[in-house]
């Protein structure tokens, strides 16, 4: 099994700007038409922009949705998507269209930071219907739920990836380390519609896998990114430094919160303790930055009210005392403000 971390967590090869122009690396452009079948993406980040990319190199048409007129007229300036991989350059024109069209959307891909998901998924509600298929390919737990309370009659996916991936400009991304895919079912509607709707998503240059049972991989990518990216972000540190004391003896004692958890729920994690997982995965992407920490570097709202903050409101529901997921995440919260102040 690959690292059970986001995009940040993957094993990465950083390219310099510098080294793509200096090597001449093949520039190679992809058109495709737009038709009623579009994959519509909400949330064109680091995520978003490398399965909008790769969807459209292999021909399936794409539709970015932007929030304003601002973000649309961007893409007048510069219409080009553009992915950087294994040394070379892939640019692709999607279609866009604003929240606000009333065109009707079939197959929608939500790749939204995990607090901005209910609101925008709400803005484009008025275009959803039963016929839609929502995929949630996101960090965090939580929203997943919500989405498919939004929609019951909708047939709702959760997705989880290790893939690698960050944007050096608004409409380019880089593929910086190849990882695996886990798309499911996610509500009774996906459940009876199976794979099929997602084909174009596991047929894509990326090592995907469709698991009825999606639930586990969730909470495994749940359960990592709670052991790693809010340590990270507090001491503001590579993940590699987490091996080292004091980091380590606190990464043990959220594991061990985590497994009791799980635990309760009836969740199964790994067939190993989690402490052996997240060392692994800090071991292997011992000189990345977290998503985490690059939000608190950056002064962005972070994701730690979707991992960590929901593991303490599933213990809370459980009567399980969790005093060191509660701390960390009140520490995260904590400097994410003072950061805005």
């Amino acid at each position: 099994m690959g690292s059970i971390v986001g995009d940040s967590n993957a094993v990465s090869q950083p390219i310099s700007l510098t080294s793509w122009i200096d090597s001449g690396l093949l520039l190679k452009t992809t058109m495709t038409s737009s038709d009623s079948q579009s994959w519509h993406i909400l949330g064109a980040g680091a995520v978003g922009s490398l399965w909008a990319n790769y969807l459209l190199r292999n021909k399936q048409p794409v539709c970015i949705l932007c929030r304003s007129p601002e973000q649309l007229d961007a893409f007048w300036d510069n219409p080009f998507l553009t992915l950087v991989v294994d040394g070379q350059r892939y640019k692709s024109q999607p279609k866009t269209e604003l929240f606000s069209s009333n065109q009707p959307i079939h197959k929608l891909l939500v790749t939204t930071k995990s607090y901005d998901t209910l609101e925008a998924i709400q803005s484009v509600a008025h275009r959803i219907d039963r016929s839609t298929q929502i995929v949630v390919l996101q960090n965090g737990m939580g929203n997943q739920q919500s989405v498919a309370e939004l929609f019951p009659n909708s047939a709702v996916y959760a997705g989880t990836t290790t893939e690698g991936a960050y944007r050096t400009g608004p409409h380019q991304v880089v593929h910086a380390g190849r990882g695996k895919t886990w798309f499911g079912p996610f509500n009774k509607a996906a459940n009876d519609q199976g794979g099929e709707p997602l084909q174009a998503l596991l047929d894509l240059d990326l090592v995907s896998d469709y698991e009825d049972s999606i639930h586990t991989r969730l909470w495994q990518k749940l359960a990592i990114n709670c052991a790693i990216n809010g340590l990270t972000a507090i001491h503001d540190c590579r993940n590699g430094k987490l091996l080292e004391s004091p980091y380590l003896e606190e990464m043990i004692q959220l594991c061990d919160e985590v497994e009791l958890v799980a635990a309760k729920l009836n969740q199964p994690l790994f067939p190993h303790p989690l402490i052996d997982a997240a060392k692994g995965v800090a071991k292997a992407t011992g000189e990345n930055l977290s998503s985490m920490l690059q939000d608190v570097r950056h002064q962005r709202q972070t994701e730690i009210s979707s991992i960590n903050g929901f593991l303490c409101r599933q213990a809370e529901q459980l009567s399980i005392p969790v005093p060191h997921n509660q701390q960390l995440t009140e520490r995260v919260l904590k400097l994410s403000a003072e950061q805005d102040q």
